[in-house]
């Protein structure tokens, strides 16, 4: 055989097996450095309490995306960060102010979080902690069936995020990973838009410092894509009082009642190196 075709036929044979190495390597059970791309989608519940009595709720089937990376470290270190944004319409019931439906219920949320990696044999611990902020947006406007109006609301969340994810092996090319959070709020704000029903009104701003949220997150990975399912836990006290307003002049004091929030949901991400 020619010189020129032996170094060919090297060259063929080199390239064609670099696909099947790469598949011979097996996932490992650290922190990958990856980018993801996501969509999801979820049962919502929103729930107002006053006195220990339901005031409210606010429910809905939600669409969202979620994008996300992750970096190793030196020594076993990690750091990530994810943003998500999702949408439904809301159906609000209330035990005084009847019902409405096909509200705008928007969530957006962004974190940063960072940890590290211990591998004990057959399983890795990875605790982490960050920041994160939650909002919510939730539109009113209109009537409800007994002729209440309703106003838009803005709430958003200042939290830190401590949790630990376990992973375990799914095979050679795959694995099992769960990660359970505490989220322990550090500020929520919640803006009211009183001038959507009376235009003088003030937009009054209350805030809340006690509450917590809980996350489980459990998904099957592969190089490729991630399949789960997730839940989302959220529980707020009630909130400091603020003044309004009606033509610049003092109306009264009002407060946001304690509330809950449940988010069940399955999600699927694609990878990218």
């Amino acid at each position: 055989m020619a010189p020129s075709k032996k170094i060919a036929l090297s060259t063929w044979f080199l390239v064609a097996s670099l696909p099947i190495a790469a598949m011979a390597q097996a996932l490992p059970l650290t922190t990958l450095n990856i980018g993801e791309l996501g969509f999801d989608v979820s049962s919502y519940r929103y729930e107002e309490t006053s006195n220990g009595s339901f005031f409210m709720s606010n429910e809905d089937n939600k669409v969202g995306i979620a994008v996300s990376f992750s970096q190793a470290l030196r020594d076993h270190w990690f750091w990530g960060g994810d943003a998500r944004h999702a949408f439904g319409n809301a159906s609000y019931t209330s035990a005084s102010t009847g019902s409405k439906g096909n509200n705008p219920d928007v969530i957006t949320e962004y974190r940063l979080t960072g940890g590290k990696d211990y591998a004990f044999g057959s399983f890795v611990l990875a605790p982490y902690f960050g920041l994160g902020q939650r909002e919510l947006s939730n539109d009113m406007r209109g009537y409800t069936t007994t002729g209440s109006a309703g106003y838009r609301r803005f709430r958003k969340y200042t939290y830190m995020p401590i949790g630990i994810t376990h992973r375990m092996r799914a095979g050679t090319y795959a694995r099992w990973s769960t990660s359970l959070e505490y989220d322990v709020l550090i500020e929520a704000r919640e803006k009211s838009y009183m001038s959507d029903v009376i235009s003088t009104s003030n937009d009054p701003v209350t805030v809340r410092r006690q509450g917590y949220g809980m996350r489980l997150v459990a998904g099957y990975e592969t190089f490729s894509w991630t399949f789960g399912a997730y839940a989302h836990y959220w529980s707020l006290g009630d909130s400091d009082q603020a003044l309004r307003t009606l033509n610049g002049a003092p109306s009264g004091l009002i407060m946001q009642p304690q509330n809950t929030t449940r988010e069940v949901g399955l999600q699927f991400r694609l990878h990218f190196n």
